[in-house]
């Protein structure tokens, strides 16, 4: 009879243990603010700012350890929550100062390429010169040249300090990083969408008032604004969604005073994941809406 017992309260015993598993991984959910400090950590050491201002890409990486500690420590922790906003923050402002830096390099390397042209165009012109006239020339070329390069001088460092602050501002709201298409600002698509819905959140349309008045600063380039999903659903389906959510990102823009013929908006669908679409957290950050923001050469070259 004892033995019966025992065998009875066996199976008991590993459904307890299962019920207590299960709760146990239930408890240790990773909160939204942790998944976003990792994302945004991760894109700001796959930007420039790993090459052009590690310091602060450690300092957001410390940040990040510290986050994910408190949340090893204790999960349900608000200390938790805090840590990972921090290191987010100080992720993207890690990005953000990446991308300045990569600017300013190009700006330097312009102004040198712009200086080194001139001089040849000088020299050439100073060949075909008689003796009597190149005395006389020399003077005027040196003028020319002098006040060609302050002039590019003066333009750069304006258009310089205008991106310089957009990008300021618009680190302050989302994940900013250089790609060769352009400057790329991410917008999480539960920031701005409700679930399977292409209409404007109320909170969405105050950031992106905030991301318009960012961008007005440098109101002469193109932008492209693409709509992505995940793999949840069939192509056309995440095709058609993500088409009509850029579109609401565009006219909002417009509508906010950016011009409206350098604005397009493209459905990238599913095409285009960041993450692995196999988990949650990779799905959430495959859905998202992106403004790229060409470059000044781009912007002439239309």
């Amino acid at each position: 009879m004892i033995q019966g017992k025992e065998h009875f309260m066996k199976p008991i015993q590993l459904l307890i243990l299962v019920l207590v598993a299960i709760f146990a991984g239930c408890a240790t959910a990773t909160p939204p603010e942790l998944i976003n400090a990792r994302t945004a950590y991760h894109q700001a050491s796959m930007g420039p700012a790993a090459k052009l201002t590690p310091a602060e890409l450690h300092k957001a990486h410390e940040a990040l350890v510290l986050a994910e500690q408190s949340f090893k420590e204790n999960s349900d922790s608000y200390k938790t929550l805090d840590l990972a906003y921090v290191a987010q923050r100080k992720s993207e402002l890690a990005g953000a100062l990446g991308v300045m830096a990569a600017d300013k390099a190009r700006t330097a390397k312009a102004d040198a390429t712009f200086q080194k042209e001139q001089t040849e165009i000088v020299a050439q012109g100073k060949q075909d010169l008689s003796d009597a006239e190149q005395r006389a020339a020399d003077a005027a070329a040196d003028a020319v040249v002098a006040a060609a390069a302050e002039k590019a001088r003066r333009d750069l460092s304006d258009s310089e300090k205008r991106t310089a602050a957009a990008l300021a501002e618009l680190a302050k709201l989302a994940a900013v990083k250089e790609e060769e298409r352009g400057l790329v600002v991410t917008l999480s698509g539960s920031v701005l969408f409700q679930s399977a819905q292409s209409n404007l959140l109320s909170s969405a349309q105050v950031k992106l008032d905030q991301v318009v008045k960012a961008l007005l600063a440098v109101r002469e380039r193109n932008l492209i604004v693409e709509g992505h999903t995940d793999s949840q659903g069939s192509d056309s389906y995440n095709q058609d969604l993500s088409q009509r959510r850029a579109d609401s990102v565009r006219n909002y823009l417009a509508q906010g005073g950016y011009p409206a013929d350098r604005i397009q908006a493209h459905g990238m669908g599913e095409s285009s994941p960041i993450a692995d679409n196999a988990s949650a957290e990779g799905r959430a950050n495959n859905r998202r809406v992106e403004i790229v923001i060409e470059r000044e050469s781009q912007a002439s070259n239309r």
